[in-house]
């Protein structure tokens, strides 16, 4: 197993997924997602390639003009593979209950841990600054 493999594999996810056409987001996680693929993302679940193009679909959905960049790594240990990243979009309107207004400029960052296997992520672990993404789009008093 090639660090350098895996660091590349990482970017890719960056990249590729997040920056992909929605409608080719699913070949793209059948690609660099293992078919027993487990993602853990706060409060639910994804299994499997397909599953997993839908969440990312979902997410980057509220947003124009998103980028996802990496700020440190991608670290890589064994089988695992770290990095924190940022994320800056502009807020589309369409969050049921947000006060904010299309257009608002949201940032905010998060870190990944996956694992790795045979070419293929098989599990995800994701944690973002969600009080961050809240507070940006009105649904949380900033201290």
């Amino acid at each position: 197993m090639s660090t350098e493999r895996i660091k590349s594999r990482y970017l890719q996810w960056i990249d590729e997924l997040w920056h992909a056409d929605p409608q080719k987001m699913e070949g793209f996680t059948e690609q660099i997602a293992a078919p027993d693929f487990i993602g853990h993302w706060p409060g639910s679940e994804v299994h499997g390639p397909v599953q997993l193009a839908e969440m990312v679909r979902k997410g980057v959905s509220l947003f124009s003009e998103h980028r996802v960049e990496v700020v440190v790594g991608p670290i890589v240990e064994k089988d695992l593979v770290s990095a924190r990243w940022i994320f800056r979009g502009k807020y589309n309107g369409e969050l049921p209950g947000s006060p904010a207004e299309p257009g608002t400029e949201v940032s905010f960052a998060g870190m990944d841990i996956f694992r790795y296997r045979d070419g293929k992520f098989t599990e995800y672990w994701v944690s973002s600054d969600g009080l961050q993404f809240m507070e940006q789009l009105g649904f949380a008093p900033k201290p």
